[in-house]
């Protein structure tokens, strides 16, 4: 169960071009840390290798006590020169054929012991005007001391350790190193000069040297001589030159490191943005997108947003198609049977009586046409997305019965009844041209759509509790089509029948929909009617800031 949670965890995790994008940031954080870390490693590798000491080779104290004398070739030691020998003076190991040749076993009682047991001091005399050498041959002797601890009123005697230096041998020397004087070098007259640097703990110009007298895990004795590079502010200085060579080379490794974190980034928003890429291509094509599985989900609500805009545009570019077939298609009828007519009042073949109806009909069909081109420029013209209303506080009350006078005579002749029921004041920020647009066109739907004798109500009222004004239209016909119900105020929606008797276009109530949205209201067909009422057709707009002050 815990690895399935940890896989979905993991599903969601690589799903997330966040979550992506900071994976990319800590390989490229990582990455920077170990370089730094690798030239800091590198330029104490190289302090370290640059200085050794004793120190270094007692890093390796529990191989020398086993003889194991293979340690002594680690990296660090590799500028020095070793030699072991045993307690008869016997060569156990050499560094390489020069300290083998350079470090005898006779050397050894002339060389400065680490631990300072022994050592040698050498101080620089005028004897009789001429220069000297005197070398003293100390020892180190710890002993306790007791030392008053506290304040004046009292306290404990500390028992603390010291040392103290003492001189067990002395001897003089001239500048040629002939011994002139002392006990040090009894039965010898002169020393070499290499002996004289060793005793001054100088291996060559370059290179110090001391020993390490110890004994082994089976008690044999060792001394090791030890000659390393001097620290000198030169030496020093080129160290640190070299070390900071080495940090130099981690700004093209962080160069490159950068470089590689900015194209995996840019690869992400590359595949990040593919999907969306693929779907705006099969769209192009005219084919189905399906949901996508690769979408980052901090895109996802761009990639669903985008589906559902190319969405609409194919039913935009649908709606406009199916538009312009229906304008089309009630443009040519009546312009076929004009041209019929004026065809057959062109060549004489229409009897002289039947002219006049040749004529009317004409006339009717080309009213007919003008009318559709009418509706079409409204409805196009409100369609527009720079189009303004040219809104005015009025009483819509008012203009609703007047509305409905207008309409009477075509309800009259129609053979219709209209009743109005609209008490003022009923104020609200309106297009008068819309409003008056959008009544008659109800009416007219009314009276189009229905047989002679039907009921038309035209109501106005303004409910204080929504703060709307309502508009409706009701008529007792034989209601609406319930094909065509959801769809009744798209452009050029009507019923076959009504389009095959010609009864309306299909744009009146599409009119009336966008006049009530341009004006900031809205426009329904009500399902829920009370008898005798068949279809309720509701405008309702908002009510004026200013109304009724």
């Amino acid at each position: 169960m815990r690895s399935r949670s940890l896989a979905g965890a993991l599903r969601v995790a690589t799903r997330s071009l966040t979550a992506r994008c900071l994976a990319v940031l800590a390989a490229y954080a990582f990455v920077l840390g170990a370089i730094a870390f690798a030239v800091g490693a590198a330029g104490e590798f190289l302090l370290a290798t640059a200085f050794p000491s004793m120190e270094t080779v007692l890093a390796h104290e529990g191989d020398l006590e086993h003889d194991r004398f293979g340690a002594l070739r680690d990296p660090e030691l590799s500028s020095c020169r070793i030699a072991v020998f045993d307690g008869d003076g016997t060569r156990l190991y050499a560094s390489d054929d020069v300290a083998a040749k350079k470090i005898r076993a006779s050397y050894l009682p002339l060389i400065n012991d680490y631990r300072e047991g022994l050592f040698y001091e050498v101080f620089s005399e005028q004897v009789d005007g001429e220069p000297c050498y005197r070398i003293m041959m100390c020892s180190a002797t710890e002993y306790d001391v007791l030392v008053e601890a506290g304040d004046a009123d009292g306290g404990a005697d500390v028992l603390v350790d010291a040392a103290y230096k003492r001189i067990d041998a002395q001897a003089l020397l001239d500048a040629d190193l002939n011994v002139l004087d002392g006990d040090l070098f009894s039965g010898r007259t002169s020393l070499s000069r290499r002996e004289f640097n060793f005793i001054k703990g100088m291996y060559d110009a370059r290179m110090s040297v001391e020993r390490l007298d110890y004994q082994t895990a089976d008690g044999d004795l060792r001394t090791l001589v030890l000659a390393a590079p001097l620290v000198n502010d030169a030496s020093y200085q080129r160290v640190v030159d070299d070390a900071g060579r080495i940090a130099l080379l981690a700004i093209p490794a962080g160069l490159i490191a950068t470089v590689v974190a900015a194209w995996g980034l840019a690869r992400l928003m590359r595949r990040a943005a593919r999907p969306l890429d693929r779907a705006i291509e099969t769209y192009r094509n005219g084919g189905e997108v399906t949901p996508a599985e690769q979408v980052p989900r901090e895109l996802m609500a761009t990639y669903d947003n985008f589906t559902d805009l190319m969405d609409r545009l194919r039913t935009a570019r649908l709606e406009r198609q199916q538009l312009i077939a229906d304008v089309s298609h009630d443009l040519k009828t009546p312009l076929t049977v004009i041209g019929g007519y004026a065809q057959a009042l062109a060549d004489g073949v229409v009897p002289p009586d039947k002219a006049p109806g040749y004529l009317r009909s004409m006339r009717d069909r080309a009213q007919a046409a003008g009318e559709l081109i009418d509706l079409l420029f409204s409805f196009s013209k409100m369609e527009h997305p720079a189009y303004e209303p040219h809104l005015l506080e009025i009483d819509v009350a008012c203009e609703v019965r007047r509305a409905a006078d207008e309409a009477r005579g075509q309800v009259e002749s129609a053979g219709c009844t209209l009743e109005v029921c609209a008490e003022g004041p009923a104020r609200a920020l309106v297009d008068v041209q819309l409003l008056c647009r959008s009544v008659l066109n109800l009416i007219d739907n009314a009276c189009v759509h229905n047989e002679p004798g039907v009921r038309i109500r035209v109501a106005c009222s303004r409910d204080e509790g929504s703060g709307l004004v309502t508009v409706s239209v009701s008529d007792t016909g034989k209601g609406v089509d319930p094909a065509i119900a959801e769809r009744i105020f798209e452009p050029f929606a009507t019923s076959d029948e009504a389009r095959a008797a010609g009864c309306g276009t299909g744009l009146g109530l599409s009119i009336v929909r966008r006049a009530a949205e341009v004006m900031g209201g809205m426009a329904y067909l009500d399902t829920a009617v009370d008898a005798p009422w068949s279809t309720r057709f509701v405008l309702q707009l908002p009510c004026a800031e200013e109304a009724d002050r």
